[in-house]
């Protein structure tokens, strides 16, 4: 029985890891069409789970890379294989007056951050993991600089209060998420203005007194639900009245 039920835990994986290929490759042909076909601009919405948001709301183009990291998205060989598919998207899809919402962050603030401080004996302060993990995502952001691209950088959203139901090693305590999560925007926003880069702060409209993402505002207690939207919808209306 147990053979049996670790050969249909093994199939399932591995059902889950073909549709996620093969979401991501329909994706990626089906905007790579429309670049081909209409010169209207266009948003896209790149990153990891949290891109789910966009889903089904206009005018929104969705990419979804599977779990990528902040920290590994600037590794030109991975797993994921993330750097390489962001910036095939970018090269390839992008027209002139198109907009890119990156999304990236939260993975590592849930799980990698605390795991590399607890990995280190506490001996490193876990500031400078957070630190290093946005210098990391930086080095992405630098490449879409450096190609002309208009975009922003999403905010990583709140604390989550989902325990460990993943067995994750290491899996942070709930006041040090909320820690992190808080840090790591701080030290995002700071990387986006020294560089002239947009951050859309959505944490801040959704984050309660504890540091944890308001129950309004998710279902799972990680993601969070389209009335978000209308922060960010709002960002963006500033933005194009010239205020941003």
């Amino acid at each position: 029985m147990k053979r049996w039920g670790a050969l249909a835990r093994g199939n399932d994986k591995r059902y889950k890891l073909v549709r996620r290929e093969l979401y991501i490759r329909l994706t990626y042909l089906r905007s790579l069409v429309r670049s081909r076909l209409t010169r209207k601009p266009a948003i896209y919405v790149i990153g990891d789970s949290h891109v789910g948001l966009f889903l089904r709301q206009r005018p929104f183009i969705v990419h979804w890379l599977g779990p990528a990291t902040a920290h590994n998205l600037k590794q030109k060989q991975s797993t994921l294989k993330a750097n390489a598919r962001l910036l095939r998207i970018i090269d390839r899809v992008l027209r002139k007056g198109d907009t890119v919402i990156m999304v990236f962050g939260e993975i590592d603030c849930r799980i990698h951050i605390y795991n590399q401080y607890m990995e280190h004996g506490k001996e490193v302060p876990m500031h400078e993991f957070i630190v290093a993990t946005v210098s990391n995502y930086g080095v992405v952001l630098d490449q879409l600089a450096a190609r002309g691209v208009d975009f922003y950088v999403y905010s990583v959203m709140p604390a989550a209060r989902e325990g460990n139901i993943f067995g994750v090693p290491n899996y942070p305590p709930p006041e040090a998420r909320c820690i992190i999560n808080r840090d790591f925007n701080a030290s995002l926003r700071s990387l986006c203005e020294e560089r002239g880069y947009r951050f859309m702060d959505v944490y801040s409209c959704i984050v309660d007194q504890q540091g944890f993402i308001c129950d309004e505002f998710t279902k799972d207690g990680v993601h969070a639900t389209p009335s978000v939207m209308r922060f960010v919808r709002d960002e963006l209306e500033r933005v194009a009245n010239g205020n941003g």
